[in-house]
């Protein structure tokens, strides 16, 4: 990946746009029943990539690829992707239908052979891993259940699979607007060597800048994604991508 990317988020669950709180299907809020329209929002402010988690299907409630399908094939932005992809049928579902990238999350920690064959078929560009972690303990099924594991260690097996990027995400920070785990992404890079999306936490402009100055020192970390510090107005969408073009 080249240069440093704000992905504008859009998390779907019974087709609209939500945000939760630190994960919790029962905190949450609606924010957006369009999808597509959101999607053309984030476009039409200047952004290339939009981040797309389909809530349902990592939670094992359903679908939403209908709705990511209308993202991707509409061809206004590049679409990155997550939720519930466990199979290489999962995955050529995706890509058949227009998403840019995929996010593997929990298959990936309980089938890491499917990172193997998934980077070998469609190469590390277009692969991704979710970590996701409370501290340094990764959590699976929707953040629902955690594992026994050190998440660098966990980065670093995955890295000898041919990962190459990887998003992570505090869940204590998730949704609560209180500034980024900027520090622990950090560690991620330098741990596994591999490219580091930041997730969770954003709230404000200045984090985006915080974000964007630590990637000076840290070229590992290449990007942000930002969710719930859009929907309710406490980061403006052009003017992050403008201090960050500085």
């Amino acid at each position: 990946m080249s240069g440093f990317i704000l992905f504008p988020a859009i998390d779907l669950r019974r087709g609209r746009c939500v945000r939760l709180e630190q994960g919790a299907a029962e905190r949450e809020t609606v924010y957006e029943s369009d999808p597509l329209a959101a999607a053309a929002r984030f476009a039409d402010a200047g952004a290339r990539w939009v981040h797309v988690v389909d809530l349902d299907a990592a939670f094992g409630e359903g679908s939403n690829r209908g709705r990511i399908r209308e993202i991707a094939e509409a061809g206004m932005i590049r679409v990155q992707t997550g939720g519930g992809l466990r199979s290489i049928e999962d995955l050529e579902e995706v890509f058949e239908h227009g998403a840019t990238r995929a996010v593997i999350g929990t298959a990936a920690i309980e089938n890491p052979e499917l990172v193997s064959r998934a980077v070998e078929r469609w190469g590390a560009e277009r692969i991704a891993v979710g970590l996701d972690a409370r501290g340094r303990k990764p959590a699976v099924r929707g953040w629902r259940e955690e594992i026994d594991a050190d998440i660098f260690s966990l980065g670093q097996s995955l890295v000898e699979r041919g990962v190459r990027t990887f998003i992570y995400t505090d869940i204590d920070r998730d949704g609560m607007l209180g500034g980024p785990n900027v520090q622990g992404s950090a560690e991620l890079a330098r741990h596994t060597g591999a490219d580091v999306i930041v997730s969770g936490g954003i709230g404000s402009l200045n984090d985006v800048v915080a974000i964007h100055a630590a990637a000076d020192d840290e070229p590992g970390i290449v990007g942000a994604i930002l969710g719930k510090s859009l929907y309710e107005g406490r980061v403006s969408l052009p003017q992050a991508l403008e201090r960050i073009r500085r």
